[in-house]
C-alpha cells in the first residue's frame, strides 16, 4: 500500500502525537485545538469522501452528542482512539491500519 493510496482512504482528526503517528505511515490528518475546529474538519473530511475518518479522544471532549448524530448521518465509518499516554510504534500502527482497511 503506497502512501498515496491510504491518503485516499482514511483522514486523522485531533491531537499532535495521533496526527503525526498517522503521517508516519501517509495518513493525512490535522490536528485540533477546540472542539469548533474538530467539528469544522471533521465537516471537511466527510465532504471529502474518505473511507474512514479517525478522531483522537480528546478531540471529542465537548462534542460527543453531536457526533453521535453525524455518525448515525453518515455512512463514513467514523472511529475515536485513545490517544492518552499513547507511545506510537509506526511499524505496528501501519500493521493494524492495513489489517483494518482490509490490506
Amino acid at each position: 500500500m503506497s502512501n498515496l493510496e491510504s491518503s485516499k482512504k482514511a483522514f486523522v482528526i485531533g491531537a499532535r502525537e495521533t496526527v503525526r503517528g498517522f503521517n508516519l505511515i501517509g495518513v493525512p490528518g490535522q490536528e485540533v485545538f477546540t472542539p469548533e475546529e474538530t467539528l469544522e474538519k471533521l465537516e471537511e473530511a466527510l465532504q471529502k469522501n474518505y473511507s474512514l475518518i479517525i478522531l483522537s479522544a480528546s478531540a471529542i471532549i465537548g462534542i460527543e452528542d453531536t457526533l453521535e448524530h453525524i455518525r448515525l448521518e453518515n455512512a463514513t465509518p467514523i472511529i475515536v482512539l485513545s490517544d492518552i499516554n499513547v507511545k506510537i510504534n509506526p511499524r505496528e500502527l501501519e500493521t493494524k491500519f492495513r489489517k483494518f482497511m482490509g490490506y
